[in-house]
């Protein structure tokens, strides 16, 4: 009993820190090289691309400014 409760608490600290490390897939997919800023500050896509959604992933085409909470996270991410 008290080597199973060694061995849990041994996976806890390793394996929680290590997964609050991983990049979520908001995060992962969001290509920064994909978007740049106009002269007005607003990020547009250089390119098409895909991007994820709140309803699954979206296609941004080039030259489409993006809406306000991926500007956030462009701006977060993507300096």
């Amino acid at each position: 009993m008290l080597l199973q409760r060694v061995v849990l608490g041994l996976w806890v600290a390793i394996a929680l820190p290590a997964a609050a490390q991983q990049p979520g897939p908001e995060t992962s997919l969001l290509p920064c090289e994909a978007f740049k800023k106009n002269l007005d500050g607003d990020w547009v896509a250089k390119r098409d691309v895909m991007v994820p959604g709140p309803t699954g992933p979206t296609q941004i085409k080039a030259g489409t400014p993006v809406d306000e909470i991926l500007q956030d996270e462009l701006e977060h991410r993507c300096k």
